[in-house]
């Protein structure tokens, strides 16, 4: 099959507060489905642009058409065959030229029936090691991966403090370092970056001012490394207190 190329000259943005994606997965963890919610009336593009949603994981993506501006029309098979495990979503209006009129990038969707969460969690085999951080493409939802050899691991990331409390502030810092220092993005992005809602995250709970880049150097990676360590031991404070952990766990 040929690959489609799009022209992108021109074209408008949609914002991710106009747009809402949502996974429905089965309960026998079969091939997820999803839905769609387009608001684009403030964008006055011709009703009869062309929609398409495309859905992406790894480089694999499933293209789908969702009929026209003036008519959304979703197609009668939702279902995410070759990309199930957490997508991430692209939204384009095309005229007939295939011209990119409007596109919406990197759009997370939310889970049905589960409360919406920046980390997601999966069990897998990882050799000797307990857990990894897997961050897909770029704008994914970071994926905290466990040994699935270990029985109730995902349990004890889920409800016992203690493991929590030994192993979430480093999972903090490390996707800290891949959103600040890796990529590069702003605390202060809180809207619409691939790291806003992380950024937004941790404005909840630290407000010291972060190192800014000039205009002629780039950010003080050594000063932002302080930075988020002062982040993590912020969050720790407020979730986790290590001296009542240790007087409950150790005897």
């Amino acid at each position: 099959m040929p690959v489609r190329r799009f022209n992108y000259t021109g074209r408008k943005r949609i914002l991710q507060s106009q747009v809402a994606i949502t996974l429905h997965e089965t309960a026998d963890g079969g091939t997820p489905t999803f839905t769609a919610e387009l608001n684009l009336e403030s964008l006055d593009l011709p009703s009869d642009a062309r929609l398409m949603i495309v859905s992406n994981r790894n480089r694999v993506a499933m293209r789908f058409p969702w009929g026209t501006v003036g008519n959304p029309t979703p197609p009668a098979n939702c279902r995410l065959d070759d990309t199930p495990d957490n997508p991430h979503f692209r939204i384009m209006a095309l005229d007939e030229s295939e011209r990119l009129l409007a596109l919406a990038d990197r759009v997370q969707p939310r889970r049905a029936n589960r409360r919406e969460s920046l980390l997601w969690l999966q069990e897998t085999d990882l050799g000797s090691e307990v857990w990894q951080l897997d961050f897909g493409d770029p704008g994914d939802n970071p994926t905290l991966l466990v040994n699935s050899s270990i029985p109730g691991i995902s349990a004890a990331v889920r409800q016992d403090n203690a493991f929590r409390g030994l192993v979430i502030p480093e999972v903090l810092r490390a996707i800290l370092t891949r959103a600040f220092i890796v990529d590069e993005a702003s605390p202060d992005d809180t809207d619409e970056g691939p790291w806003s809602k992380w950024a937004a995250f941790v404005g909840d709970f630290y407000t010291d001012e972060h190192p800014a880049a000039s205009l002629d150097s780039e950010i003080d990676k050594t000063e932002m490394a302080k930075w988020i360590d002062g982040a993590v031991a912020a969050f720790a404070n407020q979730r986790f207190n290590a001296r009542s952990m240790y007087a409950a766990t150790v005897r």
